[in-house]
């Protein structure tokens, strides 16, 4: 930049259009138009001076500037104001503490059955409508009368009567008996025994004469040959 001539320099101040009054001191003669001037060229030259020195420290600014700094300043994203999520809570399933194991109590045996001991009267009854007795459980005696393959080992024929006979013509009903076949194993024809019985029904089977028969059909529970 130039050096300012406040000679060559057209431009004032506004301010200049209106002349400062100056009081001059009596005793010291001093031209009026010439101090006008140089009061004028002094506050030109200070301003211009001021302005240079602004210009040129603007310029050192300028320089020093870094251009990275300036490309940070300027691409730098604009920091983002993330919501934070907030995990949604977990439930955890309640755990039911473990039963005490409960102390079972064992059914009761079944008493076994008594078997009733009979009168004449009562096994007649018996024998007449065995189903009116079913279920019923009962003590007998009775004569082995058919006791071969075609009865089976599990079931033979005898007559039966309420208790024990003086002789084995005695006892008359004619009766089906039905077993284990290894509570049978030992009893044969014409042996006289005493059975704790069960009453099934009645049964009817074919004779050998071409003829049917219907007889009191009873359960073996257990038996003793007399």
């Amino acid at each position: 930049m130039a050096p300012w001539n406040p000679q060559t320099d057209a431009t004032l101040p506004s301010s200049a259009a209106a002349e400062p009054q100056v009081t001059i001191p009596l005793g010291a003669p001093t031209s009026p138009k010439r101090s006008n001037a140089r009061a004028w060229a002094v506050g030109g030259l200070a301003l211009v001076i001021a302005l240079a020195a602004g210009a040129v420290i603007g310029a050192f600014a300028a320089e020093d500037v870094d251009p990275a700094a300036i490309a940070n300043t300027s691409t730098s994203p604009a920091p983002s104001s993330a919501t934070p999520t907030t995990a949604a809570p977990t439930t955890a399933a309640p755990t039911s503490a473990a039963p005490s194991p409960t102390k079972t109590t064992p059914a009761p045996k079944p008493k076994p059955p008594s078997y009733k001991t009979l009168s004449e009267r009562q096994w007649k009854l018996i024998a007449k409508n065995p189903d009116a007795y079913i279920g019923k459980t009962y003590v007998v005696y009775g004569v082995v009368t058919q006791f071969d393959a075609a009865t089976g080992v599990d079931t033979f024929r005898a007559d039966v009567a309420h208790r024990r006979m003086a002789d084995k013509y005695d006892y008359e009903t004619n009766t089906l008996l039905t077993g284990l076949a290894a509570d049978l194993d030992n009893l044969v024809e014409d042996d006289i025994f005493r059975a704790n019985v069960t009453v099934l029904s009645s049964f009817s089977y074919g004779t050998q004469i071409g003829g049917e028969t219907t007889v009191p059909l009873l359960q073996v529970d257990s038996i003793k040959v007399l």
